[in-house]
């Protein structure tokens, strides 16, 4: 924490000139100091971008993301560094319920096959990579059969789409004829129905997290418990009161984070915009010594129907993707009132890139075929909540009519 805070301050734009600034708060301890920096987000972070990058000796990446309200944000990562991290993070978390690294995986997230093709194998990590996109009761004994031809030890997906897997294997009589080690999931909310319908169906355990695409920080479950890990040793995390009541009765904090791994756009004080609970016990049986979350609010899944009435999440659709127009929007928001058609409500950055900010509903039409038809508007609004998230979806359809939950 020291050694990323005195970095930012010598070679950071955006700090190196507020140090004086930060030096004149009148701290009397680091701590003090630290929360004397202001929170930033993503409007205040892409408006002064190249404040935030490093000088040339590092090498970043550029990375986009769609973001869980609908906010695209463009932002650095350090090359060969952020995300080598953030993988054996992620591996250490697996090995909790039994992964090693070279165990087979069959993944149904957002890195999708090859046109025309059903699997890609990712051969250095041993994973098979299927479309979550098309998975439907067309042609679920396909997925299904493929998973008891390869036998992977895990399955790996989105909560959405595993629960989808697990739904759709349930009225269509398919099984699994083998012992899976276990289901991971993440990226979205993991909810209790859909937990206890997957660990059902699938007969093995599954191991939820929390983490997002900025790299600021990182929780998991255990080996005793659902109860979400913040690892210290990959970001610091601050919960800041909201002075709002879950509707369980617990207070509800905003998540703010200081990712470790990424010394070439260093964030510090960077609001997440999402939202937890704590546990009521910060003790495990596990012997972790890490802040421990109930659960983390506004990561809600959504849903569009397509003209077969086959559920698709938005995860993959969306989130799952990067698109390069990420780069001129705003904010976006999908609209659903009929079976089959969405319109894409669209607020670019500035006026001159409508038109660059318009491509985007074509390249989501190139995902989804001739599945729905696909409307935009470019608008100037996008409305948000009391605690100022947006919802990605306005769904008007009954989703419920159209999977089952029982």
């Amino acid at each position: 924490m020291y050694k990323l805070v005195n970095y930012a301050l010598k070679k950071i734009p955006y700090y190196t000139n507020n140090y004086i600034k930060f030096q004149n708060s009148g701290a009397d301890s680091f701590e003090t100091f630290f929360s004397s920096f202001p929170l930033l987000d993503k409007k205040s972070i892409s408006q002064k971008i190249d404040e935030f990058k490093a000088p040339p000796k590092l090498r970043g990446i550029k990375k986009n993301t769609g973001g869980s309200t609908g906010n695209p944000f463009v932002f650095y990562l350090e090359r060969f560094i952020t995300r080598e991290k953030e993988k054996a993070f992620i591996f250490d978390q697996w090995s909790r319920i039994g992964y090693k690294p070279g165990d087979k995986i069959f993944n149904l997230r957002g890195a999708l096959p090859p046109k025309g093709k059903f699997i890609k194998h990712d051969k250095l990590f041993n994973t098979y990579n299927a479309s979550s996109l098309n998975l439907s009761s067309s042609n679920i004994k396909k997925y299904i059969g493929y998973i008891n031809r390869i036998k992977p030890q895990f399955l790996h997906g989105y909560p959405s789409t595993i629960y989808l897997l697990a739904c759709l294997m349930e009225d269509s009589g398919t099984t699994i004829e083998y012992q899976l080690d276990g289901v991971f999931c993440g990226s979205e909310k993991l909810f209790a129905y859909q937990r206890e319908k997957i660990e059902n169906i699938l007969q093995t355990k599954v191991f939820g997290w929390y983490g997002h695409s900025e790299y600021q920080i990182l929780a998991g479950e255990c080996e005793y418990s659902n109860k979400l890990h913040v690892y210290p040793q990959y970001g610091y995390t601050e919960l800041i009161p909201t002075g709002k009541k879950h509707i369980n009765g617990k207070d509800i904090f905003e998540i703010v984070a200081t990712g470790f791994n990424n010394y070439y756009m260093p964030i510090l004080r960077y609001r997440t915009q999402d939202y937890a609970t704590l546990a009521d016990n910060q003790k495990c049986k596990c012997g972790r010594n890490y802040l421990l979350l109930d659960e983390v609010i506004g990561r809600e899944q959504e849903f569009i129907i397509d003209k077969n009435e086959n559920l698709l999440s938005i995860t993959p659709l969306i989130y799952g993707q990067h698109f390069p127009e990420f780069e001129n929007i705003d904010s976006f928001q999908i609209y659903q009132y009929q079976i089959g058609k969405i319109k894409i409500l669209i607020k670019p950055k500035q006026e001159a890139e409508i038109n660059s900010a318009a491509n985007f509903p074509e390249e989501i039409k190139k995902l989804i075929g001739d599945r729905f038809v696909v409307d935009h508007e470019i608008i100037n609004h996008i409305q948000k909540s009391e605690i100022g998230k947006s919802k990605t979806v306005i769904q008007e359809l009954n989703i419920s009519q159209y999977i089952s939950t029982n």
